[in-house]
């Protein structure tokens, strides 16, 4: 009985040092884990303007106030602009009532970009809310200053929106 139990032993041994051979051989032939490419950073920038803002008088384009993001670029660039609010147009009986979002870039509208409008028709009901999102996305801008400003125009006055947002994400080209 001593002698098989020395066999076990022996056998027990050579099976941990098998194992123990076949650990080190499989942990050695991991493979490595290669190095991260190191990103740039892509700097954004946001704001919130919570309050109520009536845009008037009607007819006329005004900046929707601190909502203005003024970035410097040291390299050449891309950007994409995000504009959100909530908007409450109150009906007119015999037009329209509505809202126009556009972007200004330096103080200059930028016409031929995306522009939004919201609003109601000849009285529906006494007032709607909406959703508004404008969005833009520019291929290139040079290394400089720039001024972002989201302008709006009313077609009636009482017309007002809130809780507006401005969000620009950069992306390097």
């Amino acid at each position: 009985m001593a002698k098989s139990g020395a066999t076990l032993g022996i056998l027990g041994i050579l099976l941990g040092v098998g194992g123990l051979g076949f650990g080190i051989v499989n942990w050695m032939n991991q493979p490595t884990i290669p190095t991260i490419p190191t990103i740039p950073y892509e700097p954004h920038w946001y704001t919130y303007h919570n309050t109520e803002f009536y845009p008037s008088p009607a007819m006329e384009y005004k900046p929707i106030p601190n909502l203005s993001i003024v970035l410097t670029l040291e390299r050449d660039m891309a950007l994409h602009l995000l504009f959100t609010c909530s908007a409450r147009c109150f009906a007119d009986n015999v037009s329209y009532s509505d809202l126009f979002f556009y972007f200004m870039v330096n103080d200059v509208q930028q016409v031929l970009w995306p522009w939004t409008r919201t609003g109601t028709h000849e009285g529906a009901s006494d007032s709607d809310y909406y959703s508004v999102s404008l969005q833009h996305y520019i291929d290139l801008l040079t290394p400089g200053t720039y001024n972002f400003t989201v302008v709006v125009l009313t077609e009636r006055a009482g017309n007002f929106i809130r809780q507006s947002s401005f969000w620009i994400q950069s992306y390097i080209v």
